[in-house]
């Protein structure tokens, strides 16, 4: 009877491989904004995009999160990013993607096929140790996908929504009060919330109007260490 079962689980399980053998493996993700190549300065004038020295692929799959198209491209440069921006591609990325200038929100990934890979291990953790930190700055773990909008959003819709930075989640009141007196202490920004309750709050700065008072907000956080924030569009 051992023995049957023990072939039986076996079975199930080469199916249950084979079955999954060709699935694509997530290996890294992010959220944020993108900008253009022609906003920096590029020496290699047929790229297709800019990235942050730390992504770890060779090609990178972008997804305009506003209307969910998708665009993957393999000619890619690695560089020190100290900008706003997520990523930075050509006026061809931007125009097949559909990119809004007023809200360029999109997610970057590295994909590969787990058959390529099969020991692959996600390499994305989620981290809440914010009260650990707020004195000294908080850094917040990744960014959580967010799926945006229909196909074929129009310019003036894009315009309507706004931006939030989320702090959290913090699971007593009193630290995300106290991050919340520091960020008003150093940001001229009058939006600055505690949100949530029952043990899970955040610190939400917004509603953000634009993406130039984004940047200004990014940098001022930047230059104080405050970076773990979630970028919300809603």
């Amino acid at each position: 009877m051992i023995k049957k079962k023990l072939l039986i689980f076996f079975l199930l399980f080469g199916l249950y491989s084979c079955a999954n053998v060709n699935q694509e493996a997530k290996l890294y993700e992010d959220i944020g904004f993108l900008g253009k190549l022609s906003d920096i300065k590029v020496i290699d004038t047929k790229l297709d995009a800019i990235v942050s020295n730390s992504y770890p692929g060779s090609s990178v799959k972008i997804t305009n999160l506003l209307s969910a198209k998708t665009l993957i491209v393999s000619n890619i440069e690695k560089k020190a990013i100290n900008g706003s921006r997520l990523i930075y591609v050509s006026e061809s990325v931007v125009s097949k993607l559909e990119i809004s200038k007023n809200l360029p929100y999109i997610k970057i990934e590295e994909i590969r096929s787990s058959k390529a890979n099969p020991t692959f291990v996600a390499n994305k953790a989620e981290i809440f140790q914010e009260e650990k930190k707020v004195l000294n700055t908080s850094r917040v773990s990744n960014v959580e996908v967010i799926s945006l909008g229909k196909p074929g959003l129009k310019e003036n819709i894009a315009t309507n929504k706004k931006i939030y930075l989320e702090f959290g989640s913090f699971y007593y009141i009193d630290y995300a009060k106290e991050l919340q007196r520091n960020l008003k202490s150093f940001l001229s920004f009058e939006n600055i919330v505690i949100e949530g309750g029952k043990k899970n709050y955040h610190v939400t700065i917004g509603p953000i109007s634009s993406i130039s008072i984004y940047d200004q907000l990014f940098f001022k956080l930047k230059n104080k260490n405050y970076e773990g924030y979630k970028i919300l569009i809603k």
